[in-house]
């Protein structure tokens, strides 16, 4: 798959790599029900390059990767990723 190889072949140690890795496949996980399959492998590879940028932004943390990129995705394409529904604590903190 070519998302894993532009992250695999991106100039990183083998640890930040497998970070990073980690981060794809746990964000990727989270997304991909929201793309048709024919979709995927442009996705995919978009979803790479942006857990690059948060590495090279100084993200070292498979979480906080993750995190940037799914956030990424999501202003990507804003239609696959509507804002959540406010929990029903945040609504009664609203009224307080």
């Amino acid at each position: 798959m070519r998302a894993r190889r532009i992250i695999e072949g991106a100039a990183f140690g083998p640890d930040v790599v497998r970070l990073a890795i980690e981060a794809f496949e746990a964000a990727w996980a989270e997304i991909a029900e929201r793309f048709d399959p024919v979709e995927h492998e442009a996705i995919r590879e978009r979803l790479a390059v942006a857990i690059i940028s948060a590495v090279r932004e100084g993200s070292n943390d498979a979480n906080q990767l993750r995190v940037a990129g799914l956030g990424a995705m999501g202003r990507a394409y804003p239609d696959r990723f509507p804002p959540p529904l406010p929990s029903s604590d945040t609504a009664r903190s609203k009224e307080n």
